[in-house]
């Protein structure tokens, strides 16, 4: 009977103890970091911006979607400046991003990749 009561006691215990850990899952928020991260502009990344410009969310700018923007890429009608300028024309990309060389940049290596992978199917 003493085993058994001792058991029973130890598990009590066990469930004392570690009941009040799992419910205490709060999450601590800081007003200031709120503030500093949303002034930051929030930017589509350059392969979602590749994406969808096959996709043809910007046929409306003069970018043509799926094999017909492989081919004008192909034919380099249609540059990573041009996708650029036309996300932020459809309010997709704020307009600070055309002067960030770094950002088209990655958009120009994206769309190169892009093309290469095209080339493989």
């Amino acid at each position: 009977m003493k085993p058994i009561l001792l058991g029973s006691l130890s598990l009590l215990l066990m469930s004392a103890v570690t009941a009040p850990a799992f419910g205490s899952d709060k999450t601590a928020i800081n007003p200031a970091v709120i503030n500093s991260t949303s002034s930051k502009i929030s930017r589509i990344e350059p392969f979602d911006l590749i994406n969808l410009a096959y996709r043809g969310y910007f046929k409306d700018q003069g970018i043509p979607g799926y094999s017909r923007f492989i081919l004008a890429c192909k034919a380099q009608q249609v540059s990573a400046q041009d996708i650029v300028q036309s996300a932020v024309i459809d309010r997709k990309l704020p307009s600070q991003v055309l002067n960030n060389k770094d950002y088209v940049d990655a958009v120009r290596n994206q769309l190169d990749e892009f093309i290469r992978s095209s080339n493989r199917i």
